[in-house]
């Protein structure tokens, strides 16, 4: 028997094969769960909670903008795809965005879930 959920909760973000990055209207980082580190190939460290997301992720301008045109627009993708750049080895990222929100409807922030899929890619 689960006896507290929050955690059960925290337990399926933290083992998600993917990675999830989930940032608030004003554009700071709530959430980088431990595979988007990892994809990323970033330390835990750096993906600090309470940080902007311009400074979390500066070495990777093409994730920036999909959050700033997240937040900006509220629009959500599915299924699209940027080209990362890690060690001046490119990735390709697939990626989809949605909202986060409480529920009465308020948005609260925004999601980008995502695979390294650069193997997949080049076949």
């Amino acid at each position: 028997m689960i006896k507290n959920v929050q955690e059960y909760y925290q337990c399926i973000l933290d083992n998600l094969t993917g990675g999830l990055i989930s940032v608030d209207l004003k554009g700071k980082v709530v959430y980088v769960n431990p595979m988007a580190g990892k994809i990323l190939h970033m330390p835990a460290e750096s993906c600090c909670h309470d940080k902007g997301y311009e400074q979390v992720f500066e070495g990777f301008p093409a994730l920036k903008d999909v959050i700033k045109e997240t937040i900006d627009t509220g629009k959500c993708v599915r299924r699209a795809e940027i080209s990362i750049m890690h060690a001046n080895t490119p990735l390709i990222i697939g990626y989809s965005t949605m909202l986060v929100k409480n529920p009465e409807g308020t948005e609260l922030g925004v999601t980008v879930i995502f695979q390294d899929i650069s193997f997949v890619a080049k076949k």
